[in-house]
């Protein structure tokens, strides 16, 4: 039974938030993070929630600030922000009787879920899926004179992924307060890594370097021949397999 609800970001933003409630509850919980630009309602958060949900476990999925159904403009938002978020929601879903609590992101999602871990230690397992091992490399996704005029006049638009955005300093400077792969090393929590050998965004040697770098019980699975969005209805279909598998092994 999905359930939805809203909870309130630092900037007083409501986020829309959709919570799927088990058949069987098994008393543990996961926070689903989206994609840069993407939503709730994706595919892959979609397909995960379902078979977590299956499986026993309470999932809460939510848009971004500025994202999908949520208040606040995309242009404000920065890693601080959204890293603000994800502990909100964890505290929400705590709120609800759920003690044991993990979060699993995809691409932007998942290097999110890996700097939130590593700053509350009320995330008890990570999944990593098709996420970056550099904070920075977003500054790749914009055209390098976007990034050149935001960090002269202040900000700058940029036509990325089929919308155009507005890019700030501010979220600029932000990203290089984090570093992901301290954020792995001293994690010492369960992780599991999983990215495609043919992902087109986010080449697969940030995969190795974050099972490289990870500390505790690691778990690391090259899908072959998947791209970065699981397109093939298998593909998902394994993604979501082994997902669920792994958190009922480790959370």
């Amino acid at each position: 039974m999905d359930e939805r609800l809203t909870f309130r970001n630092v900037a007083g933003d409501a986020l829309a938030a959709i919570l799927s409630v088990p058949p069987k509850p098994n008393g543990k919980g996961v926070v689903l993070l989206h994609c840069f630009t993407c939503t709730k309602h994706h595919r892959v958060m979609r397909s995960l929630a379902e078979s977590l949900s299956e499986a026993g476990f309470s999932v809460l999925r939510f848009d971004f600030g500025g994202n999908g159904e949520s208040g606040g403009k995309l242009e404000d938002a920065t890693y601080s922000k959204m890293l603000d978020e994800v502990r909100s929601a964890v505290t929400l879903l705590r709120s609800r009787g759920i003690d044991k609590v993990g979060v699993a992101g995809h691409s932007m999602g998942a290097m999110l879920s890996l700097l939130a871990a590593s700053e509350d230690e009320r995330i008890s397992a990570v999944g990593f899926i098709s996420g970056s091992s550099q904070a920075a490399r977003v500054r790749e996704v914009f055209p390098q004179d976007a990034i050149r005029k935001a960090e002269k006049e202040g900000s700058a638009e940029a036509f990325v992924y089929g919308r155009h955005i507005t890019i700030k300093r501010e979220f600029l400077l932000d990203v290089e307060k984090f570093n992901v792969g301290h954020a792995a090393a001293t994690l010492g929590r369960p992780i599991l890594i999983v990215h495609g050998t043919e992902d087109e965004v986010i080449p697969p040697f940030h995969a190795r370097q974050i099972f490289a770098w990870a500390s505790g019980k690691k778990t690391l699975d090259m899908m072959e021949g998947v791209d970065h969005l699981f397109r093939k209805d298998a593909d998902l279909a394994k993604l979501r397999d082994t997902v669920c598998a792994w958190f009922c092994s480790n959370l």
